[in-house]
């Protein structure tokens, strides 16, 4: 098998695998996101590579040689992808952002749609004419029905219930009660980065289940989110449809029925799919 080195990287953690001498090793680290934290990014690198070049005990100037794709949250402009080259020893390498990975990952050659929908969202379409995206954008600007976007919601219902302009309930209570209160909850939201928000989002998904008026509402939202951006994209019923991260599972139930209907599971992780832009970039590079 020839080497390769691939990277999904998310806000949340980044996953590593090395094909090396016919093994596939794997690792797994914190989060990588270029735009809202560059050098943390690249320490998160330094460090999986380090992990990797221990597990397949070969050092990391031969490593540096192997080709490389690396998917990565944040990755926006070219200029961050160049400067990521001169920041990490990598002779080889592909950089572009986390989304074409997950959907690679998910549908293999198939048509359909992916909905990403983890500590950031997006949604994609995969087709005969390549892939159209949705979403992505980041928590100030997007990032609607992901996790980050339902725990920084929790908050703004929490307070808005707090003052009377709508109705408390329990989850909103808890949240107030967690905090110690709307000022505390205020500092909380001022420093957060959108993996703290995120954090949260497990108190609404455990709430909808219990059938809290807040937290139906909140999946709601996002359900529509999800089934506008569908439309949008073109899709149709009975193309596939897999539902990716964290919080994606919480919204099954809330899309229409057709969409239901079409709802399959993905055939692999976004890290297969990175180790595929690898092999296609190897085949690139190496021709």
């Amino acid at each position: 098998m020839t080497p390769l080195l691939a990277v999904d990287g998310g806000g949340t953690s980044c996953r590593f695998a090395l094909i090396w001498e016919g093994q596939r090793l794997e690792h797994e680290g914190p989060g990588a996101n270029l735009t809202s934290d560059f050098d943390g990014a690249v320490a998160a690198l330094w460090e999986g590579l380090e992990a990797l070049s221990a597990k397949a005990g070969v050092r990391l100037d031969v490593l540096a040689e192997v080709p490389t794709y690396l998917g990565l949250a944040g990755m926006i402009k070219p200029e961050l992808g160049s400067r990521l080259a001169d920041a990490i020893p990598l002779a080889r390498l592909r950089v572009q952002e986390d989304r074409p990975a997950a959907v690679v990952g998910a549908l293999g050659l198939r048509r359909g749609v992916v909905a990403g929908l983890g500590t950031g969202s997006f949604v994609a379409r995969q087709s005969a004419g390549g892939m159209a995206f949705v979403g992505g954008h980041g928590l100030v600007l997007g990032d609607d029905a992901s996790g980050a976007w339902m725990g920084r919601s929790l908050l703004r219902q929490s307070l808005r219930a707090s003052e009377g302009m709508c109705d408390a309930t329990e989850l909103t209570r808890e949240v107030i009660d967690t905090f110690g209160g709307a000022s505390e909850i205020i500092l909380y939201a001022q420093a957060a980065r959108p993996v703290d928000f995120a954090r949260l989002a497990p108190m609404v998904v455990a709430a909808a289940e219990a059938e809290d008026a807040v937290a139906v509402a909140l999946l709601q939202d996002g359900a529509a989110y999800i089934e506008r951006a569908l439309l949008v994209l073109g899709w149709r019923a009975g193309e596939a449809f897999c539902l990716l991260g964290g919080v994606a599972n919480a919204y099954a139930g809330y899309l229409g029925v057709e969409i239901q209907a079409s709802l399959v599971e993905p055939e692999g992780r976004a890290l297969d799919g990175a180790l595929v832009l690898a092999e296609r970039f190897a085949a690139e590079v190496t021709a």
